[in-house]
């Protein structure tokens, strides 16, 4: 831990193997956007986020006033959340697309199925139809 112009860079104290409560991946889900009662299939995305370590260049740091920020010491840029919390978040953005794809997705494909079956088979009877005429017709004359 050192200072500069009043700010203390803090060292990240990442220990991969950290297990969260589950009030911590509750707290967590909130933050990136999760109803934690009501989205539990998505806590999975909240368990991982709440380990991720932070990317290379990032430091955590304390203001004069104790509140936590981070700060890439490579581009200079300094931010109040996680820099990792805008890929969770985008994470949820992406698997609740997915589920509701998956639903709407799968019942328009059997609609689409059965609708296409019974076309072709139709279209099949008819063709038996007018060929068996057409024999009919032919054996006739």
């Amino acid at each position: 831990m050192y200072q500069i112009n009043g700010q203390v860079i803090l060292e990240e104290d990442y220990d991969e193997n950290y297990q969260p409560t589950e009030e911590e991946i509750y707290d967590y889900a909130k933050v990136i956007g999760i109803d934690p009662h009501k989205e539990s299939d998505l806590l999975w995305i909240a368990r991982e986020g709440i380990n991720a370590p932070l990317p290379e260049h990032w430091k955590p740091c304390q203001d004069p006033n104790a509140d936590i920020y981070y700060f890439n010491f490579m581009s200079g840029e300094s931010i109040w959340d996680h820099p990792c919390d805008e890929f969770y978040r985008q994470m949820v953005v992406e698997e609740r697309r997915k589920e509701s794809m998956n639903g709407s997705v799968d019942c328009a494909d059997v609609e689409g199925v059965i609708v296409l079956c019974f076309n072709r088979r139709k279209q099949q009877e008819e063709s038996r139809k007018k060929r068996h005429a057409e024999t009919y017709e032919t054996s006739a004359e």
